[in-house]
């Protein structure tokens, strides 16, 4: 079981034949833990949103601000959505999962030698410039390192 991750904002709730279909159509498996949170919450704005990492511009944080879903109503928060814009921009065995607070997404390598891992891919990277940065082995370590501060969405419990 994935370590839970709070989120507001998210999609639609999540069955596995919807879970299913995504897959079947991109011809893509996903990891366990991913499976599980997007089942969980379907995406949406997480409470723990820092992520600290070796990027761009040395060690800083990101923001994340969007956890992608499936069946949302705004297209824009959408994995399909996001596949298809993203398709000539990120390597094909990169599915993006969530954006920054700017043109930046965080990619799940759904084949290859780095299927599981997780990568920031760099929108304000100049052609020729470096656009990938390696983030975490799997998608639980990503969930385990984010953190907040005032700025971080707060969910109020009823």
């Amino acid at each position: 079981m994935v370590a839970l991750l709070r989120t507001v904002e998210g999609g639609p709730p999540l069955d596995e034949a919807s879970l299913s279909f995504f897959e079947k159509k991109y011809a893509l498996v996903l990891p366990q833990a991913y499976r599980e949170f997007l089942l969980a919450t379907n995406g949406g704005r997480p409470e723990r949103d820092l992520l600290t990492f070796n990027g761009p511009e040395g060690a800083s944080p990101c923001r994340i601000h969007l956890f992608f879903g499936l069946n949302d109503p705004i297209e824009s928060c959408r994995l399909d959505w996001n596949l298809e814009v993203f398709r000539d921009r990120i390597p094909s065995q990169f599915l993006p999962i969530a954006t920054t607070e700017g043109a930046d997404v965080i990619c799940l390598a759904v084949a290859g030698e780095q299927a599981g891992m997780l990568f920031y891919w760099d929108g304000y990277a100049r052609e020729g410039e470096r656009r990938l940065y390696f983030l975490a082995r799997d998608f639980p370590s990503v969930l385990s390192a984010l953190y907040a501060d005032e700025l971080s969405p707060r969910i109020i419990s009823a």
